[in-house]
């Protein structure tokens, strides 16, 4: 598909996604949603680990000027799912989201890339696109996407896609940010007394009782046990919370293996992920994994020991003491804890300011689109909410 100005292209294979990546990288760095979730890095990698993880096919739609810059990418795969789905079983959904194993890689941040100024342009020819090759899938389902995304805006320029797509968008859970002040000392101000006092307590405790560092990974051969301890001790925080963990999964575990040998290479002289790992003595009992978009730290997963989680709230003090690194480099401004389920998870107890994401879907406005909502807008929550009474 072509206009005077624009054309569209469509990505299905991986020789082609990998030849993508210079210009990726550059209209990720540009554009108003790019971030390192939306990066060709992080994106490629999940693709090498997911693609055969149940049964999807590759669907980039790349949008390019007259000059054959890129100035438009739709991150798409189309996964078939027909239980889930049933009876719309062919789902257009976000690269980097839907695995089927029980991994959660993320897809809080995913969206349209576009270059600044062609928002409008390459939104239309996006949505023509979708519309002209609407056989193709039976919906569309964005998961955890913000407020505002270019992904909610898809279909809304022309009357008739309007009235063949019905559009639902659901509130479904929420991140938390921390808008960072000048000193910690300023930010412990903002908490409850009780949390500023439990953590200035625990911390005077560490102090005198341990001998301990916090060490950052800087080296490319210690990327691998790095992230092998990740997945050990996160297993066992998870663990000691009667919680599963993502690290559970194989797939999960070998992604962020090569993401972070991947992502070493491009970490100077910009950080963009922090692997810190707390030890006593030589021996570590706490880690936690971060990553950094310009002025924002995303604290992704962590871990620690069972012996001694509790007696020095070892995740208490590797989140603070990585709030204040991120205090001490200016470059950043926000912290954020990312997604969670419920809007009073511990996170809202760092004195952080919680926003919604949302789940966008797009379902055809025919029988089988109407079907399906029925089934799983209607039907599906019901027996759920019997079920519990049962249960109970």
């Amino acid at each position: 598909m072509m206009t005077d100005d624009q054309k569209i292209l469509l990505i299905t294979t991986a020789e082609d996604f990998n030849a993508l990546r210079s210009d990726w990288q550059i209209l990720n760095n540009n554009s108003k949603k790019g971030n390192i979730f939306t990066s060709w890095e992080w994106l490629y990698t999940w693709w090498e680990v997911y693609q055969s993880d149940g049964k999807r096919q590759l669907y980039i739609i790349a949008c390019k000027d007259k000059n054959n810059k890129l100035i438009g990418l739709a991150p798409f795969q189309i996964s078939h799912n027909p239980k889930k789905y049933f009876p719309c079983s062919k789902q257009l959904i976000m690269l980097g989201t839907g695995e089927t194993d029980g991994s959660f890689v993320f897809g809080e941040y995913m969206d349209l890339l576009i270059s600044p100024g062609h928002e409008e342009s390459v939104l239309k020819l996006l949505s023509e696109y979708l519309y002209t090759h609407r056989d193709l899938w039976d919906g569309i389902k964005f998961h955890q996407i913000l407020s505002g995304s270019e992904a909610s805006k898809l279909f809304t320029q022309d009357k008739e896609q309007e009235t063949v797509f019905i559009q639902t968008i659901q509130a479904h859970g929420f991140r938390t940010i921390i808008e960072l002040p000048d000193t910690y000392q300023a930010y412990l101000m903002t908490l409850r007394k009780k949390m500023r006092n439990n953590i200035t307590r625990v911390f005077s405790r560490l102090e005198r009782e341990q001998k301990y560092t916090i060490e950052e990974v800087n080296s490319i051969e210690e990327l691998d046990d790095a992230i092998s301890l990740l997945a050990e001790l996160n297993r066992t925080r998870r663990g000691d919370m009667n919680l599963g963990s993502s690290f559970e999964q194989v797939n999960f575990e070998k992604y962020h293996h090569k993401l972070a040998q991947r992502l070493f290479v491009l970490n100077d002289p910009d950080s963009i992920f922090s692997l810190r790992i707390m030890r006593f003595a030589e021996k570590p009992v706490a880690i936690l994994y971060s990553f950094i978009d310009g002025d924002t730290l995303h604290a992704y997963q962590s871990g620690f020991e069972k012996e001694n989680g509790q007696r020095y709230s070892l995740l208490t003090t590797m989140l603070t003491q990585e709030i204040s690194q991120s205090i001490n480099n200016k470059k950043l401004k926000f912290f954020n804890f990312m997604y969670a389920d419920d809007e009073s998870t511990y996170k809202h107890r760092y004195a952080g300011i919680t926003e919604k994401v949302y789940d966008i879907s797009y379902e055809h406005n025919n029988l089988k689109g109407r079907l399906y909502l029925f089934l799983h807008g209607t039907v599906k929550p019901l027996v759920k909410r019997l079920l519990k009474r049962t249960e109970k």
